[in-house]
């Protein structure tokens, strides 16, 4: 450095602000005629300025229509729009960015990357890709869960987060991947090429929001036909409400978020306890009923148990007293109280007939209270 020229020092603020004053001295910036395709549009409610950007193949620059312009827009804007701006180049100071100031836009036609995915839409449409009969039921009680995602983007510390926090009963594979840039899609398809060979319930693919460019890797067409030929059930999760990507129409189930992600792929182990717990009282119950109707049968058994016996005992003791009746009248003894005697021979034989007994053999008569004893003097036999 020749020590005879010593440079000027400026503040960051200084440097800002003259690259904004060569910008607005510059005649050929004054008023430019800009074009290229309309992306990440965005309205500022309130107020009504127009917050988006434009972008061709190579480059992008951020751009801003007030609301006193913007109102005097004459067609639907939207996104991929193809567009002529006329324009002034701004520089804003704090933040040293450059954008442009749009005073007015005309459509050209829609831009050559929107056209491009609608037709690869269509035909994909048309082979049966998108169909909603070949969906896929996801597991909420899954053994293995895989996720495609940054290594170190927020996504996937949402989805860790979440389902350690839903569902702590199962395994998860990280398959690490480029999310965006030239190599996205290639490195995408690689990471989901080696989540195949793992025996998985579920594969989660995606990333947190962004703008609707840095999203076309979910559109590349061999990835979404190598997603939609998954041997897993898969849930896209690309974290943007509004652009709709071709994996998100492919995929088994979409989530707005990777949070909705993790609730989509798993059920809350408070549903699980919950359920535990209702099961558990409906066995209590069921289990208290049996008891309560086995109670009752066996004391509706015993009671008819003693019926059944104390009907036994009756008829048994009437059949009894009507056996002793009789036995008690075919009892030699019972004439006895009646006022007969009977008279016994030497051996204590009932005496029937008068041959039965001879002179001099004793006799034994018996009386209702006692016996007499004789010796037989005469024997006299009737004709």
């Amino acid at each position: 450095m020749n020590s005879a020229f010593t440079p000027p020092i400026y503040s960051v603020s200084q440097i800002n602000q003259l690259v904004k004053s060569l910008i607005s001295n510059d005649p050929r910036l004054q008023y430019v005629l800009v074009r290229g395709e309309l992306s990440n549009l965005k309205q500022q409610a309130r107020v009504g300025h127009l917050y988006f950007s434009l972008k061709d193949e190579n480059a992008l620059i951020n751009a801003v229509m007030f609301a006193s312009n913007a109102k005097n827009i004459n067609f639907p804007i939207d996104n991929g729009q193809e567009v002529i701006c006329l324009a002034q180049l701004d520089v804003y100071v704090p933040r040293g960015t450059y954008q442009l100031n749009v005073i007015a836009i005309e459509q050209v036609g829609e831009g050559k990357a929107l056209l491009q995915l609608e037709k690869l839409k269509k035909k994909l449409n048309e082979e049966g890709l998108f169909d909603t009969s070949r969906k896929r039921k996801i597991n909420l009680y899954p053994k293995a869960i895989g996720i495609i995602s940054a290594k170190n983007g927020a996504a996937i510390s949402d989805i860790l987060t979440n389902i350690k926090r839903r569902y702590p009963y199962c395994d998860i594979y990280f398959f690490p991947s480029q999310v965006q840039g030239n190599e996205a899609s290639k490195d995408l398809l690689r990471a989901f090429n080696l989540s195949q060979k793992y025996d998985l319930d579920t594969l989660i693919i995606g990333r947190g929001g962004g703008a609707s460019e840095d999203l076309s890797a979910f559109n590349d067409e061999t990835l979404v036909r190598a997603v939609a030929s998954s041997k897993t059930p898969t849930i896209s999760a690309v974290g943007h409400e509004i652009d709709v990507t071709l994996i998100d129409l492919v995929a088994d189930a979409r989530a707005s978020t990777p949070t909705g992600a993790a609730e989509l792929s798993t059920v809350d182990r408070r549903e699980i306890e919950q359920r535990l717990f209702d099961a558990s009282n409906q066995i209590k119950q069921l289990l208290s009923r049996m008891y309560n109707n086995v109670i009752e049968k066996i004391d509706a058994y015993k009671n008819m148990l003693k019926t059944i016996i104390k009907n036994n005992v009756s008829l048994f003791e009437t059949r009894l007293m009507s056996k002793k009746s009789v036995v008690e009248s075919l009892n030699p003894r019972a004439i006895l109280n009646r006022g007969f005697t009977i008279t016994l021979d030497s051996e204590g034989k009932p005496l029937r007939k008068i041959e039965q007994i001879k002179r001099g053999e004793t006799m034994t008569t018996l009386l209702k209270n006692g016996k007499i004893i004789s010796n037989i003097k005469d024997v006299i036999k009737e004709e």
